[in-house]
């Protein structure tokens, strides 16, 4: 196996790749670089033998570098065109989904949000119906209490706690309840 690579070896390993340049402006991209490579070498060179030459090709490279790099970008940005760009089929399923999908998504969003405030609605209205039927049923045992106790103060009799035992066989929530009176 010989170490030794041919043009057409090298030209064919780096097409399978996808780094051999395949149009004019990349190949006079990689020509410029090659050449700024090249004089840069030379310029190196040149400045440990004779340094007054050496320095006249400083600017030479810079230029050369600033051209190739000039080309590369916009060989860059030609690539990122068209890996970015979708084809008209992607473009067109990606409206459908928005024509299509997102719609639907969303008015069955806007449901379940409705649905969830209507139950918050509701179970407001429960609970206050419940607290409003409580304090009803606290009226009711005041006002029992308050008709017992006058009846005995009307009588002339003292209130005791043994007037109210008649509430409480009567109603099994009197059995719960502490009574006081003032």
């Amino acid at each position: 196996m010989s170490m030794q690579l041919s043009y057409s070896e090298l030209r064919r390993r780096l097409s399978g790749v996808g780094l051999w340049p395949e149009g004019r402006m990349a190949r006079i991209a990689c020509y410029l670089l090659g050449l700024a490579a090249g004089l840069f070498a030379l310029q190196n060179l040149l400045s440990l033998l004779a340094p007054a030459w050496g320095a006249h090709l400083g600017g030479w490279v810079d230029f050369l570098i600033f051209i190739a790099a000039v080309l590369f970008s916009i060989l860059a940005f030609r690539w990122l065109k068209r890996r970015m760009l979708w084809r008209l089929r992607n473009r067109l399923i990606v409206t459908y989904v928005f024509i299509g999908v997102i719609p639907v998504v969303l008015l069955v969003t806007l449901g379940f949000v409705t649905l969830y405030l209507f139950a918050g609605q509701f179970s407001g209205f429960v609970v206050t119906s419940e607290l409003n039927s409580q304090m009803r049923s606290v009226e009711a045992a005041n006002a029992a209490i308050l008709n017992e106790l006058a009846a005995r103060l009307d009588h002339g009799n003292k209130p005791s706690v043994e007037s109210l035992a008649g509430l409480k066989k009567r109603d099994r929530e009197w059995s719960r309840r502490e009574v006081c009176a003032w």
